[in-house]
């Protein structure tokens, strides 16, 4: 009863044509069971892809980007979709409120906070907004300050803000390969350069192009001593890294459910500090919702919309409960360092932030510093290999992030690595 034989029959198990999804999860964690009782190593890697929805041809690398919702939660998401078909009025008027509650419950728990300040909104960028576009930049303080690794969605709405205000901005650029203690150091530099005038400081917590851990407790530190408040752009941390958001000591915290969770696309939550929630406002104002406090209450409702996503939550919390999130955290982590490694070797260049600072997705220096060159390279990817990883130009030379993922292995960083140079030579030719 070979591994190769197990792998085989989860496929079938997982067809499009599936068995009940607890047939489906329960048959994948018997062959991560075998595989450790045959001392063959991780139950995670391609044991696991039947788990989700991929095409056959297609590996993806990408997990950063859009995230990939099991099938179960995928499953269950739909189920909630088709109960509000049955009945809508009983749907919207009735059920709802209740079971977001629930949801809120959970996932609250799971991020270390209180449900009690924290909504759902549809995306990280909704969140940023509801923020960004709620605070008034008046009197002294009308200072905005971000990084220069800052999501571009955060720049462009901090330059919508600047437009529609009175509001500054002010950029912090850093240069990487760096430490945090050098992050923190030029961010406070800055402040200091403007003390009373900058009223928020927004950061990332895991960067997203180049990919990094940003030392954001110690930098919300050094904005309250300040008298400044803190947005932290969270969107790739939930289920990438473990979470606590009442330590960070942040004023704001926005995160994505749907990119390192496995729940569905749709799926965010917006986290106020209790002291600041009389400030922010959805970008939908509605007032028609219901909720525990007046801030709960203005985001429940801004018009019909699908709560299936937000409900799908509570099933991607028990799909890692099943595989353990210790163990996903450590494997995709392990992974994306290792396969960083393997790709620096096989293209003869280097990583380009310290394991200290890496999650699962790593950044390798291309064997090219020809941007226009490797700007094809993501399209010919897709083409010709099934599979899409973002590349880009920093500080003079070029970059791939990969993503590692529990439905990945080391083979398939190989497999990039030898698609990539296949590729260069033929564009170098």
């Amino acid at each position: 009863f070979g591994r190769r034989r197990v792998l085989i029959r989860a496929r079938v198990i997982a067809s499009p044509k599936m068995l009940p999804r607890s047939l489906v999860f329960g048959a994948v964690l018997l062959v991560s069971a075998l595989c450790l009782a045959r001392g063959q190593g991780s139950p995670f890697g391609h044991a696991l892809r039947p788990l989700f929805g991929f095409a056959a041809n297609y590996t993806n690398l990408n997990h950063g980007s859009y995230g990939a919702p099991p099938r179960s939660v995928t499953a269950k998401s739909n189920s909630y979709r088709d109960e509000m078909e049955l009945g809508p009025d009983v749907w919207f008027r009735y059920k709802i409120y209740d079971r977001v509650d629930r949801v809120r419950e959970l996932i609250a728990t799971y991020l270390g906070a209180a449900a009690k300040d924290l909504v759902f909104v549809d995306n990280a960028s909704q969140g940023i907004n509801s923020v960004l576009r709620s605070l008034r930049f008046e009197g002294v303080r009308t200072k905005m300050l971000f990084l220069n690794v800052a999501y571009q969605m955060v720049k462009n709405t901090m330059q919508y803000v600047h437009n529609m205000s009175d509001a500054q901005l002010l950029v912090v650029n850093i240069s990487i390969p760096t430490t945090p203690e050098a992050i923190v150091k030029a961010v406070t530099e800055e402040l200091d350069r403007y003390p009373g005038e900058v009223l928020l400081a927004s950061f990332s917590h895991i960067t997203s192009i180049p990919a990094m851990i940003l030392p954001v407790k110690e930098l919300a530190a050094a904005c309250r001593a300040r008298g400044v408040l803190v947005l932290i752009d969270g969107a790739h941390v939930p289920g990438q890294i473990a979470l606590n958001i009442a330590a960070i000591g942040a004023d704001f915290y926005v995160g994505n459910g749907h990119k390192w969770l496995y729940s569905p696309q749709g799926s965010a939550f917006l986290w106020v500090a209790p002291e600041r929630q009389h400030l922010i406002f959805p970008t939908v104002i509605s007032l028609e919702g219901q909720g525990q406090s007046f801030f709960q209450m203005a985001f429940s409702w801004l018009g019909t919309a699908d709560y299936s996503p937000f409900l799908a939550v509570e099933d991607a919390l028990q799909f890692r409960a099943g595989l353990g999130e210790t163990a996903i955290i450590n494997y995709m982590h392990t992974l994306a360092v290792d396969g960083g490694r393997l790709l620096a070797a096989r293209w003869g260049t280097e990583l380009l932030v310290p394991e200290n600072m890496t999650a699962a997705m790593v950044n390798v220096r291309l064997p090219t510093d020809n941007v226009t060159l490797a700007s094809m390279l993501p399209g010919l990817l897709l083409d010709e290999y099934g599979t899409w990883v973002p590349a880009y130009a920093w500080q003079g030379h070029t970059y791939m992030r990969v993503s590692a993922q529990i439905y990945l292995e080391l083979q398939d960083f190989d497999f990039l690595a030898a698609a990539v140079l296949t590729l260069l030579r033929r564009l170098a030719a």
